[in-house]
């Protein structure tokens, strides 16, 4: 469930992505970010891969939410929840890794921000998970 908003993209409840950008600055795999607009950004790591991301603040991202994102924002690389208060079910997880594209919790994508294939990066939970019902 998103935020009640008559537009898309779902804007952040505080209006800016000061946070995430903090997380970024300060990230040692990351070379540059770059605001794009209405959360959008682009994301070159130290692996020198370039990265097309979209921050979203919404309660419950499942897999319409994914379907409309990418409806209206073309081919994405990772959608970062930007809210210790929202979340995403194992379906929308499961829909975006089969389409290499990462869905996190923006800890868990800083973690991910390690790897070269970001959209790779599972949790212990989401590996637990993932195994248990025979998802790849």
């Amino acid at each position: 469930m998103t935020r009640p908003s008559d537009k898309f993209p779902w804007r952040p409840y505080y209006g800016h992505f000061a946070f995430f950008e903090q997380r970024m600055n300060a990230h040692s795999n990351v070379a540059s970010l770059k605001a794009n607009g209405d959360g959008v950004y682009e994301l070159t790591t130290k692996f020198g891969r370039t990265l097309k991301i979209f921050i979203c603040e919404c309660y419950s991202f499942g897999a319409a939410e994914y379907i409309e994102t990418i409806e209206a924002l073309g081919k994405l690389d990772a959608i970062v929840i930007n809210s210790i208060w929202c979340g995403y079910t194992m379906d929308a997880k499961r829909f975006t890794r089969n389409d290499k594209v990462g869905l996190f919790q923006i800890g868990n994508f800083m973690s991910a921000l390690n790897k070269v294939d970001v959209w790779d990066h599972l949790t212990k939970v989401e590996l637990e998970t993932f195994k248990k019902n025979g998802w790849s």
